[in-house]
């Protein structure tokens, strides 16, 4: 999905009168406007709003667009090959054939399922999303021929099932998201499917306010569908669109207006990325708001890692809570279908009041990392296998001795410039034990291996608070040690 900015041309002549064309082509990144009381009257062709992969045409048609030379319109929409789409028509009474030998498909909303549209003949409902496969071996251009869609168009939303329901954006133009009066049967925020992100496409999102973590802007392009969602399953009801919203701008990215205090934790490993967001507002509450938050929405390919935190159970990409104070630990979550090095990394700290510590602890490790001091974390991850992690937003010293340190016998000082290690663990055949010692922002200082249950290792490291970390086969053992 590519972001483009237009050049404008502007229609722009007094009420009751009239400007007439044999036919017009409108080339890729030029957009008209017919305003109220003016009428474009195409005497002998067609109007045809070009697109291509430099962008598209665009057309805001507030008065009328007349065709008494019996043309019509063509909106183009360019395609790339190899990749799924989501779609919606900008004419009026488009019909699946002119997708032919294409998979066209529609979305259940009470099942989630995407079904074949196995006739020619059915017809593509105004403000109503597809999906599209292409089945050509290179991008193509597919036409929309009729009259534009325009003025006030109605979708009704269901409640049933996961309450995604996919829609169109039914006009030749673009439309602005923060001029859209969401109802109060809708949360805030829409979704839209990136082919090109994360090599086989992943999932965007945007909601008003959202700043920084918006991963797609709020403008929604000609021909392109997207979802949206009720907040419980009894917010059924009508979403409108009009006029209103219309806009030839397509900005590359949302700046915010106004300063917000927000952690964005972006994860990347294999190639590909995704991120999550944790923002205090004063308006927000611990729940989930429907005005505020964004729930994660996955691609269903797991080789993309996922991070997200938690609220009311739900995995969140935007998380807006009320205060830093109240919530000082956050927890958060990994996962990823491939074994790896994945490597966290933080933004916006510096929207972060600076009396507040940011900690990143790795709970399997029993780690903590300060991402002021270092705002990237790499670790290693297993596939499929959630790993979690907590944000502190306060002084963290270390962790704690483990519950199960006597049950082992397990003993770790760092005195007079030494660090003591002591198991009971050699007659369980482990093998090597792997000693790792890190600082408290996670850099590695010291690494060994040893087979014996005790070793002292020389350590001139300067006085601080340390992480001892011990990893065999059998044992993933992790805790803090002074050294004075």
């Amino acid at each position: 999905m590519k972001h483009f900015t237009y050049l404008f041309i502007i229609i722009l002549l007094f009420p009751g009168m009239r400007i007439s064309a044999q036919g017009m082509i409108v080339s890729p990144g030029i957009s008209i406007k017919v305003e109220v009381g003016t009428t474009l009257d195409l005497t002998g062709g067609d109007l045809t709003l070009e697109s291509d992969d430099t962008g598209d045409a665009s057309l805001i048609d507030l008065g009328g667009v007349t065709y008494s030379g019996g043309g019509e319109a063509n909106v183009e929409r360019y395609l790339t090959q190899g990749v799924w789409h989501l779609i919606s028509s900008p004419v009026i009474a488009a019909t699946a054939g002119m997708f032919e030998n294409d998979y066209l498909q529609y979305f259940t909303v009470s099942t989630g399922a995407y079904t074949d549209i196995p006739t020619s003949g059915y017809q593509l409902e105004v403000m109503h999303g597809y999906s599209l496969w292409s089945v050509d071996d290179e991008p193509s251009t597919e036409i929309f021929s009729g009259s534009t869609n325009s003025g006030s168009t109605q979708f009704i939303i269901s409640s049933a099932g996961a309450r995604y329901n996919l829609i169109g954006n039914p006009y030749p133009s673009a439309i602005d998201w923060d001029e859209v009066s969401i109802p109060s049967n809708l949360d805030a925020y829409f979704y839209v499917w990136n082919p090109e992100k994360n090599a086989t496409g992943d999932w965007e999102y945007y909601i008003t306010g959202g700043g920084g973590a918006n991963t797609t802007s709020q403008y929604i392009a000609s021909g392109q569908a997207f979802f949206v969602r009720t907040p419980n399953s009894a917010a059924s009801g009508n979403f409108t669109l009009d006029n209103s919203v219309r806009t030839h701008s397509t900005q590359t990215f949302y700046k915010n207006k106004e300063a917000q205090q927000m952690l964005l934790l972006k994860i990347s490993g294999n190639g590909m990325e995704s991120q999550t967001a944790i923002r205090f507002l004063e308006e927000a509450t611990a729940h989930i708001d429907r005005l505020y938050d964004v729930e994660k929405m996955f691609s269903g390919n797991t080789d993309i890692p996922s991070l997200y935190s938690f609220a009311d159970d739900e995995k969140m990409a935007l998380n807006s809570l009320p205060s830093i104070d109240a919530h000082q630990t956050i927890p958060v979550a990994f996962t990823a279908g491939k074994d790896g090095t994945y490597t966290i990394g933080a933004s916006q700290l510096e929207s972060i009041p600076d009396i507040y510590p940011v900690f990143l602890e790795d709970v399997e490790r029993n780690l903590i990392h300060d991402l002021r001091a270092n705002p990237e974390y790499a670790f290693d991850c297993v596939a499929d296998a959630e790993k979690q992690f907590k944000v502190h937003f306060k002084d963290v010293t270390g962790v704690e001795e483990p519950a199960n340190a006597q049950t082992l016998n397990i003993s770790c000082k760092l005195i007079n410039g030494s660090l003591q290690i002591n198991t009971n663990l050699a007659h369980e055949g482990f093998g090597n034990l792997a000693i790792s010692l890190y600082t408290i922002s996670g850099q590695r200082v010291l690494y060994t291996k040893t087979t014996q249950p005790s070793i002292d290792i020389v350590f001139s490291g300067p006085a601080a608070i340390y992480i001892v970390s011990l990893q065999s086969e059998t044992l993933n053992y992790s805790t803090k040690v002074i050294n004075q």
